[in-house]
């Protein structure tokens, strides 16, 4: 496929066959998403491959769990958010562990460029949380995630990058530490995970607005 056709071919796939996935098209994969931008060259990722079933039965049952206890919680006030809570979960978090491989991908802050001199000034911190709006990690991350998207769509694989589980990511890294014994460093954080795998069935996606309605031009 071309490149034009990778793009339009692109889906967020939330069913898969159980066709393994090899070791050395993850890291093909993952070689693709570091060769991306990043502000500063900062780099600001890790990834953890997980095959190990037993390890996502537990991810999938704590984030179940945590995922009721703040439905109960919301429900005392808005009962129709609270089932919509839950129907988010089990359609955008939990699907996702029942494909091959599942990568959990973690990331660091970067300051955005006026921050050290913001702070030297004495800039009010709204200011500073202004600046944060722009977060140049996230930016970074997400450029690059897109890279290996595109790779592993080129290699008949399909995945959706979740970022649904990260309200419970403090939860999401102890469970790590204490089954993989993977340590989050000082500052770092479980950005964002995505599964891989066959897509099972015809794979669809919304509509996207035209291309007129979201440009400006100033010539």
């Amino acid at each position: 496929m071309t490149l034009k056709e990778l793009i339009e071919n692109r889906h967020s796939i939330r069913k898969f066959k159980d066709t393994p996935v090899p070791d050395e098209d993850v890291l093909e994969i993952i070689d693709a998403i570091r060769r991306g931008p990043s502000s500063e060259n900062e780099q600001p990722w890790h990834f953890v491959i997980v095959r190990n079933q037993d390890f996502k039965d537990k991810l999938a049952a704590l984030i179940k769990k945590r995922q009721e206890e703040l439905s109960a919680e919301v429900a005392v006030v808005n009962e129709k958010l609270s089932k919509r809570f839950e129907k988010f979960i089990r359609l955008f978090t939990l699907f996702s562990f029942e494909a091959p491989v599942l990568v959990m991908v973690f990331s660091t802050r970067i300051p955005n460029g006026a921050t050290r001199e913001f702070k030297t000034v004495g800039r009010p911190v709204e200011d500073l949380e202004d600046l944060q709006l722009m977060n140049p990690g996230m930016m970074s991350l997400g450029a690059c995630l897109e890279n290996g998207v595109l790779t592993l769509n080129e290699m008949g694989y399909g995945t959706t990058i979740m970022t649904s589980q990260s309200w419970c990511h403090k939860d999401i890294e102890e469970l790590v530490r204490e089954e993989i014994g993977y340590e989050t460093r000082p500052g770092w954080f479980l950005a964002c995970m995505f599964p891989i795998g066959v897509p099972e069935g015809e794979p669809k996606s919304p509509g996207r607005r035209p291309v007129e309605d979201i440009v400006t031009f100033f010539n």
